[in-house]
Protein backbone atom coordinates (compact mmCIF):
# COMPACT_ATOMS: atom_id res chain seq x y z
CA UNK A 1 0.00 0.00 0.00
CA UNK A 2 1.59 3.28 -0.68
CA UNK A 3 -0.51 6.43 0.59
CA UNK A 4 -0.11 10.01 0.16
CA UNK A 5 -0.38 12.75 2.99
CA UNK A 6 -1.66 15.76 2.29
CA UNK A 7 -2.43 18.93 4.46
CA UNK A 8 -4.81 21.40 3.36
CA UNK A 9 -5.12 24.86 4.72
CA UNK A 10 -4.56 26.16 8.19
CA UNK A 11 -1.96 24.28 9.84
CA UNK A 12 -2.84 22.81 14.00
CA UNK A 13 -0.88 21.52 16.80
CA UNK A 14 -0.42 17.49 16.66
CA UNK A 15 -0.50 17.23 12.58
CA UNK A 16 3.32 16.38 12.56
CA UNK A 17 2.70 13.47 15.44
CA UNK A 18 0.29 11.87 13.33
CA UNK A 19 2.28 12.04 10.31
CA UNK A 20 5.05 10.33 12.36
CA UNK A 21 2.52 7.93 13.99
CA UNK A 22 1.01 7.03 10.59
CA UNK A 23 4.54 7.00 8.45
CA UNK A 24 6.02 4.60 11.68
CA UNK A 25 2.78 1.68 11.35
CA UNK A 26 3.19 1.78 7.40
CA UNK A 27 7.33 1.30 7.80
CA UNK A 28 6.60 -1.50 10.41
CA UNK A 29 4.29 -2.96 7.54
CA UNK A 30 5.91 -3.02 4.57
CA UNK A 31 3.95 0.36 3.26
CA UNK A 32 5.47 3.48 2.13
CA UNK A 33 4.33 7.17 2.79
CA UNK A 34 5.04 10.21 0.26
CA UNK A 35 3.87 13.59 1.08
CA UNK A 36 2.62 16.72 -0.95
CA UNK A 37 4.44 19.75 -0.60
CA UNK A 38 2.06 22.71 -0.97
CA UNK A 39 -1.32 20.62 -0.36
CA UNK A 40 -3.48 19.57 -3.48
CA UNK A 41 -1.65 22.08 -5.61
CA UNK A 42 1.84 20.53 -4.59
CA UNK A 43 0.53 16.81 -5.21
CA UNK A 44 -0.55 17.63 -8.72
CA UNK A 45 2.21 19.83 -9.94
CA UNK A 46 4.44 16.59 -8.59
CA UNK A 47 6.16 18.20 -5.29
CA UNK A 48 6.27 15.01 -3.72
CA UNK A 49 8.55 13.27 -1.15
CA UNK A 50 9.60 10.67 0.68
CA UNK A 51 8.70 10.90 4.61
CA UNK A 52 11.47 10.19 6.97
CA UNK A 53 9.64 9.11 9.96
CA UNK A 54 12.82 9.57 12.19
CA UNK A 55 12.98 13.30 11.08
CA UNK A 56 9.43 13.65 11.25
CA UNK A 57 9.34 11.70 14.97
CA UNK A 58 12.01 14.51 15.97
CA UNK A 59 9.33 16.96 15.11
CA UNK A 60 6.33 15.88 16.41
CA UNK A 61 6.09 17.86 18.97
CA UNK A 62 6.43 21.55 17.50
CA UNK A 63 3.11 22.98 15.86
CA UNK A 64 2.54 23.83 11.92
CA UNK A 65 3.38 21.24 9.83
CA UNK A 66 5.81 18.86 8.41
CA UNK A 67 4.33 19.02 4.92
CA UNK A 68 4.01 22.26 3.36
CA UNK A 69 -0.34 23.29 3.24
CA UNK A 70 -2.11 25.65 0.68
CA UNK A 71 -4.85 27.82 0.56
CA UNK A 72 -4.92 27.31 -3.45
CA UNK A 73 -8.19 26.21 -5.02
CA UNK A 74 -6.26 23.80 -7.18
CA UNK A 75 -9.47 21.02 -6.95
CA UNK A 76 -11.86 24.08 -8.08
CA UNK A 77 -10.68 23.71 -11.94
CA UNK A 78 -12.53 21.62 -14.52
CA UNK A 79 -9.88 19.33 -14.88
CA UNK A 80 -8.70 18.85 -11.03
CA UNK A 81 -10.40 15.37 -11.34
CA UNK A 82 -8.67 13.83 -14.26
CA UNK A 83 -5.59 15.85 -13.03
CA UNK A 84 -5.55 14.07 -9.59
CA UNK A 85 -6.51 10.96 -10.86
CA UNK A 86 -3.64 10.84 -13.49
CA UNK A 87 -0.97 12.13 -11.08
CA UNK A 88 -2.02 9.38 -8.40
CA UNK A 89 -1.95 6.87 -11.18
CA UNK A 90 1.74 7.86 -12.22
CA UNK A 91 2.93 7.55 -8.68
CA UNK A 92 1.44 4.07 -8.33
CA UNK A 93 -0.64 6.13 -5.10
CA UNK A 94 -3.57 3.90 -3.35
CA UNK A 95 -4.70 6.13 -0.83
CA UNK A 96 -4.88 9.67 0.86
CA UNK A 97 -4.41 11.09 4.42
CA UNK A 98 -6.09 14.70 4.40
CA UNK A 99 -5.64 16.80 7.63
CA UNK A 100 -7.94 19.47 7.35
CA UNK A 101 -10.46 21.96 9.24
CA UNK A 102 -14.57 22.48 8.35
CA UNK A 103 -13.83 24.01 4.51
CA UNK A 104 -11.64 20.39 3.68
CA UNK A 105 -13.99 18.28 5.50
CA UNK A 106 -16.83 20.15 4.08
CA UNK A 107 -15.64 21.12 0.30
CA UNK A 108 -12.36 19.05 -0.17
CA UNK A 109 -12.93 15.85 1.39
CA UNK A 110 -16.94 15.32 -1.14
CA UNK A 111 -15.21 15.97 -4.32
CA UNK A 112 -12.39 13.51 -3.91
CA UNK A 113 -15.43 11.37 -3.15
CA UNK A 114 -17.15 11.93 -6.19
CA UNK A 115 -14.00 11.08 -7.76
CA UNK A 116 -13.92 7.90 -6.59
CA UNK A 117 -10.50 8.17 -4.30
CA UNK A 118 -10.19 6.48 -1.63
CA UNK A 119 -9.30 8.68 1.55
CA UNK A 120 -9.63 9.16 5.10
CA UNK A 121 -9.40 12.62 6.40
CA UNK A 122 -8.50 13.75 10.03
CA UNK A 123 -10.04 16.75 11.14
CA UNK A 124 -7.31 19.24 12.31
CA UNK A 125 -8.21 22.90 13.52
CA UNK A 126 -7.71 24.77 16.97
CA UNK A 127 -10.96 26.01 16.19
CA UNK A 128 -13.21 22.81 17.08
CA UNK A 129 -15.74 23.54 14.95
CA UNK A 130 -15.64 20.74 12.35
CA UNK A 131 -19.52 19.57 12.36
CA UNK A 132 -19.73 15.55 13.47
CA UNK A 133 -16.85 15.44 15.42
CA UNK A 134 -17.36 16.16 19.28
CA UNK A 135 -12.75 17.28 19.08
CA UNK A 136 -10.62 18.32 16.23
CA UNK A 137 -6.44 17.60 16.80
CA UNK A 138 -4.86 20.69 17.92
CA UNK A 139 -7.89 22.68 19.95
CA UNK A 140 -6.41 21.14 23.41
CA UNK A 141 -2.69 22.70 22.61
CA UNK A 142 -4.16 25.95 21.37
CA UNK A 143 -6.40 26.22 24.86
CA UNK A 144 -2.64 25.11 26.50
CA UNK A 145 -0.93 28.31 24.76
CA UNK A 146 -4.08 30.62 25.91
CA UNK A 147 -3.33 29.15 29.41
CA UNK A 148 0.37 30.14 29.91
CA UNK A 149 -0.58 33.78 28.53
CA UNK A 150 -3.70 34.03 31.20
CA UNK A 151 -1.55 32.72 33.83
CA UNK A 152 0.93 35.34 33.14
CA UNK A 153 -1.85 38.38 32.95
CA UNK A 154 -3.06 37.17 36.21
CA UNK A 155 -0.08 37.77 38.28
CA UNK A 156 0.72 41.47 36.63
CA UNK A 157 -3.24 41.83 37.44
CA UNK A 158 -2.40 41.04 41.41
CA UNK A 159 0.48 42.51 41.61
CA UNK A 160 -0.44 46.27 40.26
CA UNK A 161 -4.55 46.27 40.28
CA UNK A 162 -7.38 48.39 38.69
CA UNK A 163 -6.77 47.73 35.37
CA UNK A 164 -9.61 45.39 32.94
CA UNK A 165 -7.13 42.45 30.85
CA UNK A 166 -8.58 41.96 27.03
CA UNK A 167 -7.51 38.55 25.62
CA UNK A 168 -8.30 38.03 21.94
CA UNK A 169 -8.13 34.12 20.60
CA UNK A 170 -8.06 32.80 17.29
CA UNK A 171 -11.05 31.10 16.28
CA UNK A 172 -12.61 32.31 13.09
CA UNK A 173 -16.23 33.08 12.53
CA UNK A 174 -16.60 30.26 15.71
CA UNK A 175 -16.68 30.63 19.34
CA UNK A 176 -16.05 27.42 20.47
CA UNK A 177 -11.99 27.88 21.20
CA UNK A 178 -12.37 31.35 23.08
CA UNK A 179 -15.55 29.51 25.31
CA UNK A 180 -13.03 26.64 26.47
CA UNK A 181 -10.52 29.23 27.13
CA UNK A 182 -12.50 31.42 29.15
CA UNK A 183 -14.63 28.28 30.69
CA UNK A 184 -11.72 27.09 31.83
CA UNK A 185 -9.91 29.74 33.10
CA UNK A 186 -12.83 31.49 35.49
CA UNK A 187 -12.71 34.46 32.93
CA UNK A 188 -15.27 37.23 34.02
CA UNK A 189 -16.70 37.37 30.79
CA UNK A 190 -16.87 35.70 27.07
CA UNK A 191 -18.13 37.15 23.65
CA UNK A 192 -18.33 34.97 20.80
CA UNK A 193 -19.41 35.50 17.53
CA UNK A 194 -22.85 33.50 18.40
CA UNK A 195 -24.08 34.84 20.61
CA UNK A 196 -24.81 38.96 20.86
CA UNK A 197 -23.93 40.60 24.00
CA UNK A 198 -24.86 44.70 25.10
CA UNK A 199 -22.14 47.40 25.74
CA UNK A 200 -23.88 48.45 28.88
CA UNK A 201 -24.32 45.04 30.54
CA UNK A 202 -20.35 43.84 29.94
CA UNK A 203 -19.30 47.25 30.95
CA UNK A 204 -21.13 47.24 33.83
CA UNK A 205 -19.95 43.38 34.74
CA UNK A 206 -16.55 44.34 34.15
CA UNK A 207 -16.26 47.65 36.55
CA UNK A 208 -18.31 45.74 39.23
CA UNK A 209 -15.57 42.71 38.94
CA UNK A 210 -12.94 45.50 38.88
CA UNK A 211 -14.34 47.49 42.39
CA UNK A 212 -14.72 43.61 43.75
CA UNK A 213 -11.39 41.61 43.09
CA UNK A 214 -9.09 44.62 41.79
CA UNK A 215 -8.97 43.35 38.21
CA UNK A 216 -11.61 41.88 35.48
CA UNK A 217 -10.56 39.27 32.37
CA UNK A 218 -12.60 39.16 29.16
CA UNK A 219 -11.82 36.60 26.78
CA UNK A 220 -13.29 37.33 23.08
CA UNK A 221 -12.89 35.23 20.03
CA UNK A 222 -11.57 37.14 16.91
CA UNK A 223 -14.74 36.99 15.02
CA UNK A 224 -16.76 39.34 17.54
CA UNK A 225 -15.96 42.70 17.07
CA UNK A 226 -12.60 45.20 16.22
CA UNK A 227 -10.93 44.55 19.61
CA UNK A 228 -9.96 48.29 18.59
CA UNK A 229 -13.58 49.33 19.59
CA UNK A 230 -13.86 47.31 23.07
CA UNK A 231 -10.34 48.91 24.39
CA UNK A 232 -11.81 52.65 23.36
CA UNK A 233 -15.84 52.06 24.79
CA UNK A 234 -14.82 49.99 27.86
CA UNK A 235 -12.64 52.99 29.22
CA UNK A 236 -14.85 56.08 28.63
CA UNK A 237 -17.95 53.38 29.89
CA UNK A 238 -15.75 52.58 33.05
CA UNK A 239 -13.47 55.22 33.76
CA UNK A 240 -10.91 51.92 34.06
CA UNK A 241 -7.59 51.18 31.55
CA UNK A 242 -7.84 48.47 29.44
CA UNK A 243 -4.89 46.64 28.02
CA UNK A 244 -5.17 43.84 24.92
CA UNK A 245 -3.58 40.84 24.33
CA UNK A 246 -4.23 38.93 21.06
CA UNK A 247 -2.66 35.68 20.88
CA UNK A 248 -2.95 35.77 17.18
CA UNK A 249 -1.15 33.14 15.10
CA UNK A 250 1.25 31.88 17.40
CA UNK A 251 -1.67 30.44 19.14
CA UNK A 252 -2.15 27.88 16.06
CA UNK A 253 1.40 27.61 15.92
CA UNK A 254 1.79 26.22 19.95
CA UNK A 255 3.58 23.24 20.91
CA UNK A 256 1.13 19.86 20.69
CA UNK A 257 -0.01 19.39 24.02
CA UNK A 258 -0.14 15.66 25.67
CA UNK A 259 -3.73 15.49 24.57
CA UNK A 260 -3.07 16.35 21.01
CA UNK A 261 0.28 13.64 20.61
CA UNK A 262 -2.43 11.04 22.48
CA UNK A 263 -4.84 11.81 20.03
CA UNK A 264 -2.80 11.97 17.14
CA UNK A 265 -1.39 8.60 17.42
CA UNK A 266 -4.85 7.29 17.92
CA UNK A 267 -6.64 8.52 14.65
CA UNK A 268 -3.43 7.50 13.09
CA UNK A 269 -3.73 4.21 14.03
CA UNK A 270 -7.54 4.26 13.35
CA UNK A 271 -7.21 5.97 9.74
CA UNK A 272 -4.16 3.76 8.82
CA UNK A 273 -6.37 0.58 10.04
CA UNK A 274 -9.36 1.93 7.74
CA UNK A 275 -6.85 2.25 4.48
CA UNK A 276 -5.39 -0.87 4.85
CA UNK A 277 -8.66 -2.80 4.37
CA UNK A 278 -9.25 -1.46 1.30
CA UNK A 279 -10.69 1.78 -0.36
CA UNK A 280 -12.07 3.93 2.55
CA UNK A 281 -13.30 7.19 2.13
CA UNK A 282 -14.56 8.97 5.23
CA UNK A 283 -13.77 10.81 8.35
CA UNK A 284 -11.77 9.83 11.92
CA UNK A 285 -14.40 11.87 14.18
CA UNK A 286 -14.48 11.35 17.93
CA UNK A 287 -18.05 10.86 19.49
CA UNK A 288 -18.23 11.04 23.24
CA UNK A 289 -14.56 10.55 23.87
CA UNK A 290 -14.74 7.57 21.03
CA UNK A 291 -13.07 7.69 18.13
CA UNK A 292 -14.14 5.96 14.92
CA UNK A 293 -14.44 6.10 11.19
CA UNK A 294 -17.46 7.88 9.95
CA UNK A 295 -18.00 6.90 6.01
CA UNK A 296 -19.08 8.99 3.52
CA UNK A 297 -19.28 13.05 3.38
CA UNK A 298 -19.11 14.89 6.60
CA UNK A 299 -22.45 16.42 7.91
CA UNK A 300 -23.93 19.31 6.04
CA UNK A 301 -26.48 19.99 9.39
CA UNK A 302 -23.62 22.73 10.58
CA UNK A 303 -22.33 22.16 13.86
CA UNK A 304 -24.72 23.53 16.81
CA UNK A 305 -23.14 26.60 18.56
CA UNK A 306 -21.20 26.66 21.59
CA UNK A 307 -22.74 25.45 24.99
CA UNK A 308 -24.99 28.29 25.78
CA UNK A 309 -24.74 26.83 29.49
CA UNK A 310 -21.22 27.36 30.08
CA UNK A 311 -21.26 31.00 27.90
CA UNK A 312 -24.53 32.11 30.23
CA UNK A 313 -21.92 30.80 33.34
CA UNK A 314 -18.75 32.46 32.47
CA UNK A 315 -21.23 35.66 31.75
CA UNK A 316 -23.09 35.51 35.22
CA UNK A 317 -26.48 34.84 33.08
Amino acid sequence: MKTVIVVNGGDAPGINAAIAAYTGLAGQNGDRVIGAQGGFAGLLSGQLTEIDQAAVGLLSGRGGSWLRSSRAPALARPDAGEGLSRALTEEKIDNLLLFGGDGTIKFVLPRLQTWGLSCIALPATIDNDVPGTDYTLGHDSACNYAWQTIEGIRATANALPGRIFLVETLGGDSGYLALAIAYACGADAVLLPEYDFGMDWLARRLKITVARRGYALLVLSEGVTAAERLTDEIPKMTGIRVRLTRLGHAQRGAAASHIDRQRAVDMSRIAYDALKRGPRAGIVVSRDGALMVQEGEASDAGKPAPDYQQYAFVNGL
